[in-house]
């Protein structure tokens, strides 16, 4: 990839019913969830295009990492926080024990330790700081999408639950999410794996209304995991405590 892969990604994402359905979810969570302290500091951890960036900043001081040059030099045009290359679990070039906020989004699933992976984030977290973290849900929706992307593993809630609370977190909020379209993207999925067939890229946007009912689906379940932890997703999210 070079930065001109990323400068497309992120005109893309700001407008696909996927990313803008996670991003309102996830800050939606941080708002109601996430204690709001005088000075916050915060920690995006695998921030490609840097999406996320520029809203958490909003919040409080914002920091991102990533392992990609490209996505580094991408997200410095967009953001004018620091952004710094690193890896998990042992190369995350900012200080332990300091950051009241670490979002790692669809991030873990992508290194071979994923506990040890957990282990460095909370080892980043301020006591009684924070994390939001999701992930892919569920083995048998594996498909090609995972494979491009080089995710090593998708979950179930449990064993997710097992590998947070063994890194040391508190859960506060565990649940699936994306659950409102489960159905759609699991036959979609299926059928795609049984005939061969290859899903569509990231990087292409469905038509406009497709996209504009799919992003008002997905972007509803904001206001139901305000009360309700969802039974099954497309994905999962934890929000935790150090």
């Amino acid at each position: 990839m070079d930065k001109n892969f990323y400068r497309i990604f992120f005109e893309v994402q700001k407008r696909h019913w996927w990313f803008v359905g996670k991003k309102n979810v996830v800050l939606d969570l941080i708002s109601r969830l996430v204690p709001k302290t005088e000075h916050p500091t915060i920690l995006d951890i695998g921030c490609g295009s840097g999406l996320m960036l520029g809203a958490l900043e909003q919040i409080g001081e914002t920091s991102g990492m990533d392992m990609s040059d490209d996505a580094i030099n991408f997200s410095r045009e967009i953001f004018s926080g620091l952004v710094k290359k690193g890896m998990l679990p042992d190369a995350v070039p900012y200080p332990d024990k300091y950051f009241s906020l670490v979002t790692a989004l669809d991030v873990i699933e992508h290194v071979e330790d994923d506990r040890a992976a957990l282990s460095a984030i909370y080892a980043k977290m301020a006591p009684n700081g924070r994390g939001v973290i999701t992930v892919p849900a569920f083995m048998f929706l594996w498909s090609e999408h995972d494979v491009l992307n080089e995710h090593k593993r998708r979950y179930r809630l449990d064993d997710l639950r097992t590998k947070l609370l063994d890194a040391g977190f508190t859960i506060e909020k565990l649940s699936y999410f994306n659950t409102f379209l489960f159905p759609l993207i699991s036959l979609v999925r299926i059928a795609n794996n049984l005939l061969r067939r290859k899903g569509g890229s990231d990087v292409e946007l469905p038509p406009s209304f497709i996209n504009y009912t799919l992003k008002k689906i997905f972007g509803a379940e904001k206001y139901f995991l305000r009360f309700l932890n969802f039974p099954f997703g497309v994905s999962l999210l934890a929000v935790v405590r150090k």
